[in-house]
This record gives structure tokens, sequence and C-alpha cells, in this order.
């Protein structure tokens, strides 16, 4: 009887000792945390080719949203992203379509049918963009396409998403400026793209509208352009006022130097991609009493303490030190939609399912929590992307003079 009491005991004893053990073991020995998985974000864009300055640009600025994202999280818990109860890390994968529309639908269908990507940044340009809202709903992915222009996102395309107010929505505003600084005369240098050519014809209409004149009116294919003394001559004889070139950056710097060239001694206006590539490029100096539609990143990168919420310097910072250059423009307009597709998945509580995602986008953005360079607020239902405001600028003694803010009415853009 004695043994059978002391057979009993001991199995006490052990069961006893094995409840305490487990009660004080530590949480992460009790319940392992489940292991990062990784969830594939795409890149469109033209690495290489006439137009390879601007995607690379943007490749850059989604490698670096990316890194962010991995390292701090969506609100500064991370790392990478929570869906559910599953910790994500993004990886970038990216296709180089060279500028070539029939290359970014082969490119959208790669990374899709082989790397199982179902949300992507770009392609960049127009053209490319429309070849690929061809495609993207029968494949089943959500692109964010880098487009100004106002057809884009007429298209009807559910899960296409479009990062900034089409161009020629600011055409009235640039006429009015003009006039309102006195002058009569203009001419307009376009690229030959949809969206640059669009928005030549608005200001041309609105400033002959208000009693000006303009004088000349031509359009360059900027990818197999480089010199535009020619055009330059020409619009020169018209004896304009002031010009609109409305363009790429680099380009239309490049432009501004050939009007230079051809005795041009009047004054510039400049469409939005305007930044600090083309100001080395001319030189503000050269420039004086010039206008600039412009991104409010180029008013803070030579005004850093006007950028209240600190974001877009940053941005410019952290691209310098991981590139030695300055930030590309393109770069700028796409940082932020890595961050609101991440934040977008974690509300929908899925990384594959390309119609949640889309709909929770708008409260990615409405929060308010994100470190966005442009404070977009919402997402249209036509995919536009709303609520950040451009600048026009005045360029005045080698830096910038904010003249007023530009912006269109959400009635016009839905």
């Amino acid at each position: 009887m004695r043994g059978k009491w002391l057979v009993l005991s001991v199995i006490a004893a052990c069961l006893i000792g094995s409840l305490l053990y487990m009660a004080y073991v530590p949480p992460l020995l009790a319940q392992p945390a489940a292991e990062a998985k990784s969830v594939k974000i795409g890149v469109i864009s033209p690495q290489s080719g006439p137009l390879a300055f601007e995607g690379i640009g943007v490749l850059r600025a989604v490698d670096l949203a990316v890194k962010n994202i991995d390292e701090k999280g969506t609100s500064g818990k991370g790392p990478g992203i929570l869906v559910g109860n599953q910790r994500y890390n993004l990886e970038v994968v990216s296709y180089d379509d060279a500028g070539d529309p029939a290359k970014s639908v082969a490119g959208m269908r790669r990374l899709v049918e082989l790397d199982k990507i179902h949300v992507m940044v770009g392609p960049f340009g127009t053209p490319q963009v429309w070849a690929c809202q061809t495609i993207n709903t029968q494949l089943g992915v959500l692109f964010n396409g880098i487009s100004k222009s106002d057809l884009s996102r007429k298209k009807g395309n559910p899960l296409y998403i479009q990062e900034r107010v089409p161009n020629i929505y600011f055409g009235d505003a640039l006429a009015q400026a003009c006039i309102d600084k006195g002058y009569k005369k203009a001419c307009v240098v376009s690229d030959i793209v949809e969206s640059y050519s669009a928005l030549g014809q608005r200001f041309k209409a609105k400033f002959e509208s208000l009693g000006g004149q303009v004088v000349g009116f031509e359009t360059a294919d900027i990818k197999n352009t480089q010199d535009y003394h020619s055009v330059m001559t020409k619009m020169k004889a018209k004896r304009p006022e002031i010009m609109f070139i409305a363009m790429y950056d680099v380009a239309m710097a490049l432009a501004a130097a050939h009007a230079f060239d051809a005795g041009y001694n009047g004054k510039f206006l400049f469409s939005s991609d305007w930044g600090p590539n083309a100001e080395k490029m001319i030189g503000l100096e050269r420039i004086e009493g010039s206008l600039v539609h412009a991104y409010t990143t180029t008013f803070y990168g030579r005004y850093p303490d006007q950028d209240k919420k600190g974001h877009s310097v940053a941005l410019q910072k952290q691209w310098k030190q991981s590139y030695n250059e300055e930030v590309r423009s393109a770069g700028v307009v796409v940082y932020d939609i890595p961050w609101m597709f991440a934040r977008a998945m974690e509300i929908a509580g899925a990384v594959t399912d390309v119609q949640a995602i889309r709909s929770a986008c708008p409260a990615a953005l409405q929060e308010k929590k994100l470190p966005l360079v442009f404070p977009n607020t919402d997402v249209l239902k036509n995919g536009l992307l709303y609520g950040a405001p451009d600048m026009l600028l005045e360029i005045k003694g080698g830096g910038y003079k904010v003249i007023q803010e530009l912006s269109a009415p959400r009635e016009l853009l839905e």
C-alpha cells in the first residue's frame, strides 16, 4: 500500500512540476511566432532606352518605400505588414519595358504568370498604361499607371489607379496666371504624348479666350529628340513673350537651353515635371521671372522648413544618401503608392484578393497615418488619387515665390 502511495505521489509531483513549468515558460517558447512570409510587388518601367532616367526613378522610389515598410511597417510597428495574424515582408520584382507599350504588356503578363504578382506599380507613360489596361482585369492584377492623361481614368478599368490629377485640368489656371502677369503673346512646345499635347491645347484655348494670342504651337517626340534648336528657332521668330514647355523634366530643361541658344530672351512657363534635376541643368538664374507648375516637393526641396510633416524632405534626404543624386520627378509621384497598397492589404486582410485591396485603398489614405509625400485623401471610383495640391511658383532671386496652390474641383474629376 505504501508503495502505491509513493508511486501516486511521484506522479502528482511530476504533474505539478509540469504545470508550473508551462505557467512560467516564455510566451515565444510556448507559442512560436509564425515566420514572416513574402509578398511581391511588381514594377514595370523603362530602365533602358530614352526614358530610362524617369523609369529608373520609378524603380528606385518603390525600392525605398518597400525598404522603409519592411523595416518600420506602415504605422511604425513593423517589420513588414501584418495581415490577419501573418506578417509579410514586401519584395520588389521589376521588368524593364524600355518605354515600349508592347513590352509593357509582355512585362505585365510575365510578372503575373511567372512571378505570381497581384499588385504592381507602372508602367510609366500614357501609351504604356493604355496598353496594359487592355489586359490587367483578365490577368487579375491591380496596377498604378503613371499617366497624366484624362483619358486613362475614363476607360472604366476597376483595377487601375492613377496617381496624379490629369494635366489638362491645370491648363486654365496656367493661362490665367500668364494673363495676370501681363503676357499677351505665348507659344507652346509640348511632348507629342496626349497628356501633354492636350494640356497645351487647353492652355491655348483659355489663353486666347482671355485676350491673349498663341503665336506658335509645336509638339516633339521627346523619346526620339535630343536637339530642339530648329523648333526653338522657329518659336523665337514668332516673338512670344512667354514660352510654355510641357514635357518631362530633363527634356524640358534641354529644350529651354536650346531656346537660349536660338536667341530667345523671353520668359518660360514649365509644366509640373519640373524639378531639381531640371534646375541644375538650366540654372534658376537664367530663367528669372519664369513660372513653374511644380509639385510641392520642388518647393520643399529648397525651403525644407515649409514641409510641416517632413515626409517630402525625408524622402529627398534618403534618396540623396541612397543614390547620390537629387530625387527624380517620376520617383516622387510613385513613392506613396507602395505605402497605400501595403496598408490596404492590412485593412483588407488579404495579399492576393485584388478587389478587396482596391476597395481598401481609400481607407488606407483616410486614416492619415501613412508618411505620404502627397497627402491624398481618397481614391475616386474612376481610380484617380485625389486631395493633394500642386503649386504655381515664380522664380525670384534664384529661388521660388509661391503664387498660388493648384487643384481641380472634385466634381470635375469624378
